[in-house]
């Protein structure tokens, strides 16, 4: 009887001390901030759709060569992709614009002059290859008409095996995605 009460203690003394591996939380950031205009624009960024496989807390990957994904339980998103992708254009664009109102919005605003609507296909990551994004984007005035509509493929070497390398990779094609949308602008 003794022994088992000590086998229990010791059980639940173990039990107690494990965790789980820490999770990797990661964002995107504007790598560019190089000012394209002095222009004084109105621009919302309404939020961005992603497929539910990617809109999820942790980061996929996918494997070279075959139709096999892995979901990385402890490396994540700080927030929703969606969200992470939003504040990248924004900040991105305040960049290249800064004498200009940006902010995010969850619809189309007929307030300010520009909308800026981002459709993501795919984010297909492979660790330490590349990423190949899949974009279709427009801008709207705030009348609601189309003033341009684009499909974009963005694709990124790896420059390194970690999953931080991977995220930089995935990073570059959203801060490619927003110096075209700024180039377009810019044109107006």
């Amino acid at each position: 009887m003794k022994n088992l009460v000590l086998i229990i203690c010791f059980i639940f003394i173990v039990s107690c001390s494990w965790r789980s591996p820490n999770s990797t939380f990661y964002t995107m950031n504007n790598f560019e901030e190089k000012k394209i205009s002095d222009k004084k624009f109105e621009i919302a960024v309404t939020k961005v759709n992603v497929p539910d496989l990617l809109d999820r807390p942790q980061i996929v990957v996918y494997e070279k060569g075959s139709n096999k994904i892995e979901i990385l339980e402890f490396n994540r998103w700080g927030e929703s992709l969606s969200n992470v992708i939003q504040s990248t254009i924004v900040n991105d664009l305040i960049g290249y614009f800064p004498n200009s109102f940006i902010t995010r919005t969850y619809f189309e605003s007929d307030k300010l002059k520009y909308n800026v609507v981002v459709d993501i296909n795919s984010i297909q990551s492979y660790k330490g290859d590349k990423v190949v994004t899949r974009i279709w984007w427009k801008i709207v005035n705030n009348e609601g008409r189309l003033l341009n509509r684009e499909q974009k493929i963005y694709e990124v070497k790896v420059k390194g095996e970690s999953i931080g390398d991977l995220v930089i990779a995935q990073n570059k094609t959203i801060n490619l995605l927003s110096k075209d949308i700024a180039e377009y602008l810019n044109d107006l």
